[in-house]
């Protein structure tokens, strides 16, 4: 009877030792699995996802793994949103607002000078992920794993841009309809150029001005001799985040997707904490490296955002009852971390 004890005993352990060592499902597919997971991101932030990619690879591999290609290897900035769509990336890296030429909802983030600082920002995003999940799924097949911020896009320009008149005739870098919008609104004349091409458009004159993340600065070469001023406003906000193509998700076994899930959770959560002494430590460093930094005192902001009021409204009216749900949820963050 003891021999059968032990023996029932040790039968116990090896089961579970095996247990510890099973990440995903018992059986496995019957081919590895790879899936490839498409970014612009480059430095810094590459190097944020690459670790969600190595976590998931870890626990999920070999069955299951991501092949992950940044820093446009794959596809374009612009084209992310469609090779997502398409399918001809499983996964993408992304930020839905610059895609609100495709479905203007996505843009519902970029309504201007929406935030107080980027702690209210980041105070919205758990009650703002929803709606963006609801966006790409029923437009656009596609599941959202995480949403995080992307900080803010400023000001970056050749001449300094410290009053409202200084937008008169100015000649923006616009990356979005809304952005396209705003800059109308405060005097300035859009030029639809495509994100990554901020640095070559101001060298060749194309633009005086960029308006883009100080964090994205330095990739872009947006360095004081190409954009000697920054004009710090908190002007458009900005998310970005991992969504994967539905059907693919649908596929996967529920085990593999609660560790995507978890893996896509932590990794955002740790940009969240990251870029929230990140955004000002960018602007920091920009500031040393040479580029004159100009914080818009309140007066002035005031009168921006009075000249981008019908801008506001109209957009809420394309919004509807969306944009009244994001608005509560805004002004509640507002209220938590005041200007």
């Amino acid at each position: 009877m003891k021999k059968i004890l032990i023996l029932l005993v040790a039968l116990v352990l090896i089961v579970g030792s095996v247990g510890l060592f099973t990440a995903c499902e018992e059986e496995g597919p019957a081919e590895p699995v790879v899936l490839t997971m498409a970014s612009a991101s480059m430095f810094d932030y590459a190097d944020v996802e690459q670790e969600f990619v190595d976590a998931f690879n870890a626990r999920c591999g070999p069955d299951y793994t991501i092949a992950y290609l940044p820093a446009e290897q794959m596809v374009s900035f612009a084209e992310i949103l469609d090779t997502a769509r398409t399918g001809a990336a499983d996964m993408v890296a992304m930020t839905p607002n610059a895609y609100s030429s495709y479905e203007p909802l996505l843009g519902i983030i970029e309504l201007p000078f929406l935030f107080n600082n980027i702690d209210a920002h980041i105070a919205a995003l758990p009650d703002l992920e929803p709606i963006y999940a609801e966006i790409l799924e029923e437009q656009f097949n596609l599941k959202l794993l995480c949403l995080h911020n992307f900080s803010a896009v400023e000001m970056f320009s050749t001449v300094p841009i410290h009053e409202l008149a200084d937008w008169d005739g100015l000649l923006v870098q616009s990356i979005s309809p809304t952005v396209g919008a705003l800059i109308e609104a405060l005097g300035g004349a859009p030029v639809p150029i495509g994100y990554m091409e901020a640095s070559q458009s101001m060298q060749k004159g194309t633009v005086d001005a960029v308006i883009t993340a100080p964090a994205a600065a330095v990739m872009l070469g947006l360095t004081p001799d190409v954009a000697p001023h920054l004009t710090v406003t908190y002007m458009v906000a900005a998310l970005h985040g991992y969504v994967i193509h539905m059907d693919v998700w649908n596929d996967l076994p529920g085990d593999v997707q609660d560790i995507m899930l978890e893996e896509a959770r932590r990794s955002s959560d740790a940009i969240d904490e990251w870029l929230t002494t990140q955004y000002q430590a960018d602007i920091d460093a920009l500031e040393a490296a040479g580029t004159v930094v100009y914080y818009l005192p309140q007066d002035e902001l005031d009168r921006w955002i009075a000249a981008a009021s019908d801008l506001f409204a109209e957009q809420m009216d394309i919004y509807g009852e969306l944009g009244e749900e994001m608005m509560e949820i805004v002004e509640e963050a507002n209220e938590q971390y005041p200007r």
